[in-house]
């Protein structure tokens, strides 16, 4: 032992070595623990599973969408929320219509919908209107998404 208290010579190298080691072990299975529980949530929350046929799922909405970029028109795409592999089941199978097809009721909403269309709204000051009325109360992400109302969002670019 040293004059400060610290321990010298051949083991402290060892020891060190064996720290990291530790360390490294105790890092990997946190990151594989965390993995895990993810994809259990995700598997067991709607929004993030595939389903089969859309148009032969029980629950079916239909939500019309119109969209402003900086005041011009923008597309609200087909093919939102689908892959070749996955159709989600907050998706579009026609241009601005948002479709909506589960097994069951569930509040699937707006943000959901953004989510699956990949929109940075960080880039965005962001005004939405359900059925001609301006959404002022709460976030606009979390409006629920319901058979017979429309949305118009409208998008203006942040300087």
């Amino acid at each position: 032992m040293g004059f400060d208290g610290t321990f010298e010579g051949p083991d402290k190298k060892k020891r060190l070595v064996w720290s990291m080691i530790i360390l490294a072990v105790v890092v990997v299975a946190a990151g594989v623990g965390t993995k895990l529980v993810t994809d259990y949530m995700r598997a067991n929350d709607p929004i993030y599973q595939c389903i089969g046929d859309p148009l032969g799922q029980p629950y079916q909405l239909s939500v019309p969408i119109t969209v402003t970029e900086n005041g011009a028109p923008a597309l609200v795409p087909k093919g939102i929320g689908i892959t070749p592999d996955c159709t989600l089941p907050v998706h579009t199978l026609q241009e601005g219509v948002i479709h909506v097809a589960y097994k069951e009721p569930y509040q699937f909403t707006l943000g959901h919908f953004l989510f699956n269309w990949k929109i940075d709204l960080t880039k965005f000051d962001t005004k939405v209107f359900v059925n001609g009325v301006q959404h002022t109360e709460g976030s606009f992400l979390d409006i629920p998404l319901k058979d017979g109302d429309s949305i118009r969002i409208e998008f203006t670019s942040r300087s």
